[in-house]
């Protein structure tokens, strides 16, 4: 189905949450570099997404789902503001988000009285290069980092502890007040690492038309789709707490990719690859399957 309306639904209820009597909880989860349509739930078949199937099976699946900008940090700007990168003043990698740019969690949490948290693959939206960190203190120092001020908790780190970042934030919120987490996975980004257990043989893929049929190429889409099936798994561990915690019936979950794989006509380009990611969307009594 059209994408467009139930975005701007999505936006505009963010915004709404502040004057609603019953406030859902909200997860928001996001994978990076993750193309349309890399989930099996598409129809695709060089993937394996059980969990994130289920969630689609529950709610609604997008098709034409695109992304403000085809590189992480812009797109990620975006989700968070509803604003275009270049409203936002992010149009490059790694840069920290204005502090003058609203949004929706802080919003959550200033006028609707939510419980707010970042975790994992974050980093790069507050400034910080991976690895670099002179940038760091000086992006600290001058008052620069603006997350710890948008959320009560803020922390970054691999996939494995993202998950548990996450657990602990579900299982240490108040119980008095509604919460929205943001939890930003790194599968399927590359490097390409996840085991064999999670790769698909490249012989059996069916590849895009729009690159060669050539072993080294195989190889490559093989290394993505193992990622993408491991982040499947790593979505379905924060879907599995919620459930325990016995919050899944009060929670609106959002699942979907920052931008395109880093494959041709992806990342960086304005190629459908580049742009169109997943987007799941589930929402109990409301978001009908």
């Amino acid at each position: 189905m059209k994408a467009y309306p139930w975005v701007l639904f999505l936006v505009m209820f963010m915004g709404a949450l502040a004057r609603a009597s019953e406030r859902p909880n909200v997860l928001f989860i996001l994978s990076d570099d993750h193309s349309y349509p890399y989930l099996s739930c598409y129809g695709d078949g060089n993937v394996r997404t059980p969990c994130i199937d289920k969630l689609a099976a529950e709610g609604i699946k997008f098709r034409r789902f695109f992304t403000a900008a085809p590189q992480c940090v812009p797109s990620r700007a975006s989700y968070l503001s509803g604003r275009s990168p270049v409203a936002a003043r992010i149009t490059r990698f790694s840069s920290p988000l204005p502090r003058d740019v609203i949004t929706f969690p802080e919003v959550l949490k200033k006028e609707a009285g939510y419980y707010v948290g970042v975790v994992g693959r974050i980093y790069h939206l507050d400034g910080s290069a991976k690895g670099d960190d002179e940038l760091g203190k000086f992006l600290e120092v001058g008052g620069f980092k603006t997350f710890k001020d948008r959320f009560d908790v803020v922390q970054t780190g691999s996939d494995p502890v993202a998950v548990e970042q996450a657990t602990a934030f579900l299982e240490g919120r108040p119980k008095d007040k509604p919460f929205c987490l943001w939890v930003n996975f790194s599968d399927p980004h590359h490097p390409w690492t996840a085991p064999a257990s999670y790769r698909p043989d490249p012989a059996s893929l069916k590849l895009p038309a729009h690159v060669p049929d050539l072993p080294g190429v195989r190889e490559q889409y093989a290394d993505y789709c193992g990622e993408v099936n491991r982040v499947d798994e790593t979505t379905g561990k924060v879907l599995a707490v919620l459930d325990k915690l016995g919050l899944a019936k009060d929670t609106l979950v959002i699942f979907a990719g920052d931008n395109g794989q880093a494959l041709p006509h992806g990342k960086g380009s304005l190629y459908d690859p580049g742009c169109n990611v997943p987007c799941v969307v589930r929402w109990p009594g409301v978001v009908a399957p």
